[in-house]
């Protein structure tokens, strides 16, 4: 990518600090690698710069790194975290704030390039993902349905998801659900081509209107203007959502 990475390692351990340094700066994404030793001093360091990552130690003097992510909401742009623990059984925790990533010490190099590659062709994707969805729902600005009480037109933007029941589909706008005659596949030709995941062969999700993908239950969670809609996910296709 063209445009480096800079990082901020938190940990309460000079050896670690030192370790994650090497093991970044092996990876040559980064132009600028901040250190801190406690949570404290990872607050000053972002009154300075913003990182695009954060590796954050969990169990450290003082607070924990988890107290630390609560206090992330004073500064601009938060930043993606990544959980770097001897300690496994933060996992949880981690997915419940929405951690960006979560790696076991002794750090592997591989899961680390992984992590880091992710992050990036990320940053680079979901810009232009935003700008054609834009573009996309411009061109689409009603699509046409027909139902067993007659026929609708609905705006694809005030979809949240769509599921499929046998032949027909099930749009869920959040405040109404509309079982349409077609199926799946046909129904995903008529939607803006950007801004709607596929999720196996029974869901169509926008992507716009996640706010929590939660792994352990296999289950992501939509809200629109106060409408708030839990789906299931199977579990053999959590990774559609890599995206996220």
């Amino acid at each position: 990518m063209e445009h480096k990475l800079s990082a901020l390692i938190v940990d309460d351990e000079e050896s670690a600090r030192r370790l994650m340094v090497k093991l970044l700066e092996e990876t040559l994404y980064f132009s600028e690698i901040r250190l801190a030793n406690s949570v404290d001093s990872a607050l000053i360091e972002l009154n300075k710069f913003n990182p695009d990552l954060i590796f954050l130690d969990i169990k450290m003097p003082g607070k924990y790194g988890i107290e630390f992510v609560d206090e992330l909401h004073f500064v601009d742009g938060k930043p993606g975290i990544v959980f770097v623990t001897a300690y496994d059984q933060y996992a949880i925790q981690a997915i419940k704030i929405q951690a960006f990533d979560y790696l076991l010490k002794p750090v592997n190099r591989k899961e680390l390039k992984n992590c880091i590659e992710k992050y990036a062709s990320r940053q680079e994707e979901v810009p232009s993902m935003l700008v054609s969805r834009a573009e996309s729902l411009k061109k689409f600005s009603r699509i046409k349905v027909n139902t067993r009480t007659g026929t609708v037109f609905i705006n694809p933007a005030t979809i949240l998801f769509c599921k499929a029941e046998g032949n027909y589909t099930t749009i869920c706008t959040g405040e109404k659900e509309y079982l349409c005659s077609l199926n799946l596949g046909k129904l995903k030709e008529q939607l803006p081509v950007s801004g709607f995941i596929r999720i196996g062969r029974s869901l169509i999700i926008n992507f716009e209107y996640i706010t929590l993908l939660d792994r352990k239950k296999s289950a992501v969670t939509l809200v629109r203007e106060n409408e708030s809609v839990t789906v299931k996910i199977p579990h053999q296709h959590l990774k559609d959502l890599d995206i996220l």
